[in-house]
């Protein structure tokens, strides 16, 4: 499972470096740094969320990407000098990224889309996993809040002691964690689905 997570993350990666690296003033690998941070920011609650109709589509499509994915890894096997070349020229990289593409576009992604899917799937079921990571932080909060009743404990510890408790007050209640409850109430209804891909 690592060798195939790997995998995906270094396609994507090099897909990002070799999507359109002819056309700029800059270094292909300063566009592809500038592209793969935008690209892979998730950072507004509405790139977080999920929708239904994306998750059954990910269900569907999870198999086929991995099935592509293991098959394709299988050429580039005992080949490291050849794939250096072929990384280097992006012929070989750029014919790999359409051939997932074209097993992608019949559930609705290109891998961007899919990885980005991916990336929230993973970190909603991995919240959802959990058991919410508000029940954890309470228990934290209120662990915390009892060892501020020490009369022993010095006022500088007792001031960080209060910091960490609001960093986590914050943290349940910013958009990013209400976002992650609304993803996590989607994917419970295919939990076992879920759990059959992630074995």
């Amino acid at each position: 499972m690592k060798k195939f997570a790997l995998l995906i993350v270094l396609l994507f990666l090099i897909s990002l470096l070799f999507v359109g690296c002819r056309r700029g003033e800059k270094s292909p690998v300063e566009e592809a740094g500038e592209r793969i941070e935008e690209k892979l920011k998730v950072s507004e609650t509405e790139d977080l969320l999920l929708t239904e109709k994306e998750v059954k589509a990910f269900i569907k499509a999870y198999p086929v990407f991995k099935a592509t994915m293991e098959k394709e890894g299988e050429k580039f096997k005992g080949a490291d000098k050849n794939i250096l070349r072929a990384m280097r020229s992006g012929r070989q990289a750029v014919k790999y990224v359409k051939r997932i593409n074209k097993v992608l576009k019949p559930y609705g992604f290109d891998m961007e889309s899919f990885m980005k899917t991916f990336i929230k799937v993973q970190a909603s079921h991995a919240y959802m996993m959990m058991g919410g990571m508000d029940k954890l932080m309470e228990e934290n909060i209120k662990r915390m809040k009892e060892t501020l009743k020490d009369p022993n404990m010095p006022d500088e510890v007792k001031e960080e002691i209060r910091e960490s408790i609001k960093e986590m007050e914050e943290q349940m209640e910013s958009e990013e964690a209400e976002a992650y409850k609304k993803n996590a109430e989607i994917l419970e209804k295919y939990k076992d689905d879920l759990k059959e891909l992630f074995k």
